[in-house]
């Protein structure tokens, strides 16, 4: 066995051949392609990154939000119970005056009733004085002119 050395360089300059052409056709591409296809993965990571932070920022943002609207609720909710228990106060309040007013109002009218009952009883016993009077008189005179009668 012998080495040509013919074969050598000639085998040599094949390989760098095939090697250049493989390079050129075949492995550069498949460089930029899986360079072009990390990238892509890349900003997509990144774009996945970005949204969920964007996520955790609104979900932050929401339960600021369900946080704020709840304490307005919970403050609306006693400012109303509290205008609430001042209406009903007014309501009482006003109700009893009413009360108070109708019973004045009655113990007015029972006065002025019982001044006319007062009244229309002294007029009748002022006129049943006055018949009495007059039977007592009719009572005497009769005695009186049967006494006459008697000792005459």
């Amino acid at each position: 066995m012998s080495i040509n050395i013919s074969e050598v360089i000639w085998t040599v300059i094949c390989f760098f051949a095939l090697f250049f052409v493989l390079k050129k056709l075949f492995f550069d591409p498949m460089i930029r392609f899986l360079d072009q296809r990390q990238a892509r993965l890349d900003a997509a990571a990144e774009e996945q990154r970005r949204a969920r932070e964007e996520l955790a920022q609104a979900r932050e943002a929401a339960e600021e939000t369900l946080s704020r609207r709840g304490q307005e609720n919970r403050e609306l909710l006693k400012q109303r119970k509290a205008e609430d228990a001042q209406a009903r106060e007014a309501a009482l309040r006003q109700a009893r005056q009413d009360a108070a007013q109708l019973l004045e109002d009655a113990r007015e009218r029972v006065g002025r009733e019982e001044e006319q009952a007062q009244t229309q009883t002294d007029a009748q016993l002022d006129e049943l004085a006055g018949l009495l009077v007059g039977q007592m008189s009719d009572l005497e005179k009769s005695a009186v002119g049967a006494r006459e009668r008697e000792q005459v």
